[in-house]
């Protein structure tokens, strides 16, 4: 990754010699930042995250480079040992107002968000095979001090479709942004949330994803390290028994919990 080049064009937009442009899918995130393209080459969709942001987000622990670089790591890792597929590399330079910013340029997939799809057997197959692969994921960092995706659950972040010269249509996670964790009580909470989403999910397409649902289970009976205080012992647990419960369905979805990248938990 470029850290700054030493050419600017004249709108500071580095390290691109092309124009960007609003995009027309950010008029579906509404609320969220504003979607990306280049001019001439509307196959890539960037996102613009500035330094001060990730700053705040990571409490300056972290270089925004280095925020960048281990995300598009742990991005490769999800395609490459679980089969998810997020297109998606990071390039650091300035906006148009020469802030510091990290762009996150993904392939544009042409095809259709899984929250909104025509639900058929297919698609129901694809998209179980796809909540088995991301609680795979956590279930292998569980036990693990290492950094962690924490927002890769929802449905919405993902598009059935294909890129650019691809002959079969695939799921791809499209919003990727970089929200990374590490923590063990964080990681209960990730978890809380990814039942949650796939519980919707599970509800739209009709059918209980069993094995997902499985190893869900291992991830809650993995046992806490001991290298944690026993506030975050008691944090933990306790968020592990609110998903069993909801998992076991003995209580009822509480809509107030803390989504894992607005949540304090370490």
């Amino acid at each position: 990754m470029e850290k700054f080049p030493p050419h600017e064009n004249e709108n500071a937009q580095v390290p691109f010699g092309d124009k960007l442009t609003v995009s027309k899918i950010s008029e579906v995130h509404i609320g969220r930042d504003k979607l990306f393209e280049f001019e001439h080459n509307p196959d890539k969709i960037i996102r613009v995250e500035s330094f001060s942001t990730l700053e705040k987000r990571y409490k300056d622990q972290i270089d925004p480079i280095d925020v960048a670089i281990l995300g598009r790591k742990l991005y490769k890792e999800l395609e490459n040992a679980y089969g998810i597929f997020a297109p998606v590399d990071y390039v650091a330079g300035k906006d148009s107002k020469g802030d510091k910013v990290v762009y996150g340029i993904t392939d544009k997939v042409d095809g259709e968000n899984l929250d909104e799809i025509e639900v058929t057997p297919e698609i129901t197959e694809k998209v179980e095979l796809l909540y088995s692969s991301i609680s795979q994921y956590y279930l292998d960092k569980s036990p693990k001090d290492e950094p962690y995706l924490a927002d890769i659950n929802n449905a919405s972040q993902y598009m059935y479709g294909k890129r650019k010269d691809d002959e079969f249509s695939r799921i791809y996670l499209v919003d990727t942004d970089l929200y990374i964790r590490d923590g063990k009580v964080a990681l209960c909470n990730v978890v809380l949330w990814l039942y949650r989403h796939m519980a919707s999910v599970e509800r739209k397409y009709g059918k209980k994803f069993t094995h997902a649902r499985e190893i869900i289970g291992q991830i809650l009976n993995t046992p806490l390290p001991q290298n944690i205080t026993e506030e975050q012992r008691t944090a933990a647990q306790k968020i592990n028994e609110k998903t069993k419960g909801y998992l076991e369905g003995r209580i009822p979805i509480d809509n107030k919990d803390a989504h894992p990248i607005f949540s304090n938990l370490k």
